[in-house]
Order: structure tokens, then sequence, then C-alpha cells
């Protein structure tokens, strides 16, 4: 028996990204461990910053880790209890233990990727449908009243030679920071892909050819322009929470598959990633 107390307890436990303040990891640390490490005579001082933002990444990822898990058993423990009085109710407490599992394994896959920094023999590139993956991805992560998805593409399917554990991730880490920028009234998140031809002159340096244009947009909180260059550095974070490795992950991930990606912002109107990977022909 599951009472009224415990049972609330329980719910809010179960609703991913607990707001519990690990680490506030803003510009100006960004810009002191910076400083410190181009500073002459300071390689101690420089050492010893770089194990504390460790420390305070591993406290986050636990954290992070910890809340998932306690949210799967309450919402098991929780479901137990509904079973026999409301199906609906328990079919949707399991759909949030499915969706807390999921972000769990995503929180660990992020570390394993950043750990083996593009280390080709970790891999298994094959031809991978990115149409299929973005739907998938949405799915699992964008359950949400609040959120209003939309969804574009030229064609039923775009295909690259890629690693599709990397671009599953690519694709949860974008749509997870997307989702974060939500402010109180919701948001319009929306995926776009289509094909595009890229020439010599690309200033990303890509190779010349038929690319897929991924579009990942909200109109959410928006970034300040002085953090933009940030976004993509391990460890860099704006939120409260979280562990500072899911931008950078994208980037090295997008960098392995001979790719490019950017990112627009503009403070208090949204944010668009466009993310450009070349067709499964021509990797």
């Amino acid at each position: 028996m599951v009472n009224y107390d415990m049972e609330m307890n329980l719910r809010e436990n179960i609703v991913l990204g607990i707001n519990t303040p690990i680490s506030d990891r803003t510009l100006a640390d960004v810009m002191t461990a910076r400083a410190e490490q181009h500073s002459k005579g300071n390689e101690n001082t420089s050492a010893e910053k770089a194990l504390e933002i460790q420390k305070l990444y591993f406290n986050s990822m636990i954290h992070e880790l910890n809340n998932f898990m306690l949210g799967i058993q309450n919402g098991i423990d929780l479901a137990k209890a509904e079973l026999r009085k409301n199906k609906d109710e328990a079919e949707l407490l399991l759909e949030q233990c499915e969706r807390a599992s999921y972000n769990s394994i995503c929180l660990i896959r992020n570390y394993s990727i950043f750990l083996k920094n593009g280390d080709a023999n970790h891999y298994e590139y094959k031809k991978i449908d990115v149409v299929d993956i973005a739907r998938t991805s949405a799915k699992m992560l964008l359950r949400d009243s609040r959120i209003n998805f939309l969804f574009g593409t030229d064609n039923m399917s775009e295909c690259v030679s890629g690693d599709e554990i990397q671009i599953y991730q690519l694709f949860h880490n974008l749509l997870k920071n997307a989702k974060e920028a939500m402010l109180d009234n919701g948001i319009t998140i929306k995926i776009d892909i289509s094909r595009t031809n890229i020439g010599m002159y690309e200033p990303d340096g890509l190779v010349p050819g038929e690319y897929i244009r991924i579009n990942i947009s909200d109109n959410g909180s928006g970034i300040d322009k002085r953090n933009i260059e940030y976004l993509f550095d391990p460890y860099f974070t704006l939120k409260k929470t979280g562990t500072g490795l899911g931008l950078s992950v994208c980037h090295g991930i997008v960098r392995r598959h001979k790719g490019s990606i950017r990112v627009n912002s503009t403070l208090g109107k949204g944010t668009v990633f466009t993310v450009l990977l070349p067709l499964a022909k021509i990797i």
C-alpha cells in the first residue's frame, strides 16, 4: 500500500532532471581555467583546476545516474500499485521508467564516447538511416505535453555511413539541449532533414559533394553570444546540473563522420544547430 504523501514524493522523483545544484560552471570559470593554462609558471594550478573540473563532472554524473535509477525504481513501485485499479496510469508510469532507463544509457554512452576519443576500433560503421534515428530519438525524449514537436524531411529515408550508437547519441544530445531551453509556457522543437551540395570553398573544410543537412531548432531561452564559442568545450555547461559533455560529444561525433556542426542562437528567442553529414556513397 502506497500512502498519498509517499506517492507524491515518488512521482516527483520519477520526473527527470531534478534541479539539485551540483556545478554552476559558467563562462567565467572557463575563462579563468584557460587563463591559468596559458600563464607561465602555473602548471600546478592548471593541473589542480583540471582535476577539480573532472571531480565536478563525476559528481554530476553520479548525481544524474542516481536520479534516473531512483526514478526507475519508484516508477516500478507505483506501477505495481496502479496495475489493478488504473491500467492507463500504470502504463504511463512504465513509460516514464523506460525514458529514465534510456537517459541513463545515453549518459553512460556520452562518457564512453568521450573516453574513446575517436578510436575507430571501438566503432562499427555501416549504412544507417538518419531519418529513422531522428524520429526514434524524438519519440523517446520529447514526450511532454509542453513540447510542440515538428518534423520535416524531403525524403522518407536519408542514409549516411556511420556508427549507429554515435548517431543516436548525436540526436539525443541535441534534442536534450533543445528541451532544456524550454520556457514556462512550453517550447516548439523542430527537426528538418534535407540534402545539400557543398562546394570547394566550404569554410568548415568539408570534402565537396552531397550532404545531409540536419537542422534542430527551438524557440526557447537562447544562448548569450559570449558563450557560443565555448559550447563545444568539454565540461562547459551553463546549467545548474549536467555533465558538460553533451555538445562536446556531438562535435566529436560529427567530426569523426567527416561532417560539421554549427550553432546560431539569439538570447530569448531560440537556437538552431545545423549538422552536415556526407551521404553514405561519399564517405
